[in-house]
């Protein structure tokens, strides 16, 4: 049985649950219709363990609770202190989702007033071409919250330079979002090892999700149901994370003219931390490069 992580969201006190739950040694902790009967009692069970979803159920979610891509609001968004924007020059826009990464930047949320103003560090000017962010510019701002991608446009209203530089940006009004699927996959070019019968094999990834992925490589690692081992670095705000992963083939592909096989595999036994690590890359490659959900 292969287990996701739930989100926050998803537990609501008064209604019953919509899944049975687990914790992270795959035992039931409570049954499908459920009621959490007060604040304390879900503060109680997130303390004792990590909570889980059987893999498949989240498409149990009831489809009328997913937002249109125009209904959502500032509060939608839980921003935090500390949570991560992605910035880009809006002139360099095409459409809402569209990107160029030479324009792409990080910053992180400082503070913000409701329907006032954001206040955000001002990004290391070598991850900008060109001049860094001037006032009266119009910004694309990206970010992923629970299981949104959501987008909206602002402007510099203040730059702040003395002691530590930050900008004070127009409160956003329009924000725009999409749910993103623990199934959504994206494309990479990632190159990682497998291991089979102790033996280690070069392998391209090239797309992956928080449950599975797409391997190309010119050796034969096996038939359906054949299980492997995993050894890919991912890098998630540009820090490098090392994913030693176990998977089992679930499909394969005969070898293409220039000799490579591909194999769809899935991942199992995956721990939490895992888990985290694969969906916030997941989300973060949308953000970054919205052209690469497969």
């Amino acid at each position: 049985m292969s287990l996701i992580p739930i989100q926050l969201s998803d537990l609501k006190i008064g209604q019953p649950l919509s899944w049975d739950l687990f914790d992270q040694k795959r035992e039931p902790i409570m049954e499908r219709g459920y009621i959490i009967k007060s604040a304390d009692e879900l503060e109680e069970l997130l303390r004792k363990s990590s909570i889980f979803l059987r893999l498949g159920a989240s498409s149990e979610r009831i489809d009328s609770n997913v937002k249109k891509i125009s209904d959502f609001n500032f509060d939608d968004m839980q921003l935090k202190v500390g949570d991560k924007l992605y910035l880009q020059l809006h002139s360099s826009e095409k459409s809402l989702y569209s990107s160029s990464n030479d324009t792409n930047c990080m910053s992180t949320i400082i503070g913000y007033v409701p329907n006032q103003y954001l206040i955000v560090s001002m990004p290391k000017t070598n991850q900008l071409t060109g001049q860094p962010f001037l006032e009266g510019d119009q910004i694309l701002v990206r970010l992923f919250s629970g299981q949104c991608v959501f987008s909206f446009t602002v402007f510099v209203d203040k730059i702040v330079m003395l002691s530590f530089k930050y900008m004070h940006l127009s409160f956003p009004k329009n924000i725009a979002g999409r749910t993103i699927r623990n199934s959504r996959r994206v494309k990479t070019t990632i190159e990682a090892k497998a291991t089979i019968n102790n033996e280690s094999i070069p392998i391209i990834i090239t797309d992956l999700s928080a449950a599975g992925a797409e391997i190309s490589t010119y050796s034969e690692l096996g038939k359906a149901d054949t299980r492997i081992g995993l050894l890919v670095k991912i890098k998630i705000h540009e820090k490098e994370i090392l994913l030693q992963l176990q998977a089992i083939i679930k499909s394969l592909k005969a070898k293409n003219k220039q000799g490579l096989v591909r194999y769809g595999i899935e991942f199992t036994g995956l721990q939490a931390d895992q888990i985290f690590s694969l969906r916030s890359f997941v989300y973060q490659e949308l953000i970054e490069n919205p052209n690469s959900n497969v």
